[in-house]
């Protein structure tokens, strides 16, 4: 991409269109205004990843503490009951679907509220709102955070079984059946409603990979409008 800027239309037209012989994409930047701005782009550090960044720490924050304040302290205080390790791994687990599932809808909402506002003022050549605009350009960076939080989602229920609270768990209830002579038949529904939920979840992750994926510009590329729809909508 080359970033073009300046006061006279003929001219740049004129750039852009040598811009394109070369095989690359101009983007047009506005007035001359802009040049000071595209000269520091190289100083910049991950610009566009600012706003998703902080984003994620912050929901990351505010769901950390009132999953701590649930699920430890409160426990802790009304029943003396210590599970400070669910810090480790039960927390976390909980965290990343929540930030997977709000940045991907974080992700699709600036574009429901773009189309609101154009149908309200009736032509789509009018410039966004600020705000709007700058939400609209770090969907991808968004669209990715929410994917590494549902990679970590997946990775941190893998280890589930191995857990010693886990086993702990298990090897009691097998004790208290032995003890009392007693085993608990198999819930047929509850089989089934474990393994549709597993199974929508890995359908699902597969899905946010390959939206993922389809999103690079190398692969975005080689698709056409049509067939990059069909997965959007997928």
């Amino acid at each position: 991409q080359v970033f073009v800027c300046g006061d006279d239309m003929k001219a740049k037209q004129m750039v852009m269109d040598i811009v394109r012989a070369l095989g690359l994409t101009p983007l047009d930047q506005g007035s001359l205004l802009a040049a000071q701005e595209i000269e520091n782009y190289p100083l910049q550090l991950f610009p566009m990843w600012k706003f998703p960044v902080l984003l994620s720490l912050g929901l990351v924050a505010f769901f950390f503490f009132y999953c701590l304040i649930r699920d430890v302290i409160y426990p802790y205080v009304y029943e003396n009951k210590d599970f400070s390790f669910f810090i480790a791994i039960s927390i976390p687990n909980r965290i990343c679907p929540i930030l997977a599932l709000t940045l991907l809808a974080l992700v699709y909402l600036p574009g429901v509220l773009a189309a609101i506002i154009q149908l309200y003022r009736g032509t789509k050549y009018r410039r966004f709102p600020d705000w709007l605009d700058k939400w609209m350009l770090c969907r991808k960076q968004l669209g990715l955070v929410a994917l590494a939080f549902a990679s970590l989602h997946v990775l941190y229920t893998l280890v589930i079984p191995i857990r010693s609270f886990v086993r702990w768990r298990i090897s009691s209830h097998i004790i208290s059946q032995a003890l009392n002579n007693k085993t608990e038949p198999l819930d047929n529904t509850n089989a089934w409603l474990s393994d549709s939920y597993l199974a929508l979840g890995i359908l699902g992750f597969f899905l946010f990979v390959l939206l993922g994926i389809t999103s690079l510009p190398s692969v975005s590329n080689n698709v056409n409008w049509r067939e990059f729809r069909f997965v959007q909508v997928r």
